[in-house]
């Protein structure tokens, strides 16, 4: 449903969440390893992430990437915002470009309540709620 990118970028926001803080941060290479992604690729996710003020970075031998306190307050739509943007919630479920609420598409209202209760579950969920629920078991998340 979303970019590979923005897959990328939500895992590895919820392992830096999870397994780092301001004195345990992570190399790009643990956390491609950690998670089975290309280290290339997810060094660019990475160093967006920081760019966009999600995570952060210190540089140096005790450096690397980490999830603060404002980082649990993020929720997944600003995660997938900040890599992809939202079109994908403005978009005809079937990719029409003439669908509207005066000429729907076949699927529009089904699709409407469909893509506007996503939005509001990603627009509520944080990342401290998905790191609570890993915590107590309720969900889970493969790392290595």
């Amino acid at each position: 449903m979303f970019s590979k990118s923005t897959e990328y970028a939500l895992r590895a926001v919820v392992y830096l969440a999870e397994n780092s803080s301001d004195e345990n941060r992570f190399g790009t290479s643990t956390v491609a390893e950690d998670l089975g992604f290309p280290e290339p690729y997810l060094a660019k996710v990475l160093q967006h992430l920081v760019r966009r003020g999600i995570i952060q970075s210190a540089k140096g031998p005790k450096g690397g990437f980490y999830a603060s306190e404002k980082t649990l307050n993020f929720s997944l739509l600003e995660i997938i915002d900040a890599n992809e943007g939202l079109d994908f919630f403005n978009k005809c479920g079937l990719g029409l470009h003439d669908c509207n609420d005066k000429k729907p598409c076949p699927i529009h209202d089904d699709y409407g309540k469909f893509r506007d209760g996503l939005y509001n579950t990603l627009s509520e969920k944080k990342i401290k709620d998905i790191v609570v629920d890993l915590d107590k078991g309720i969900s889970f998340m493969k790392f290595a």
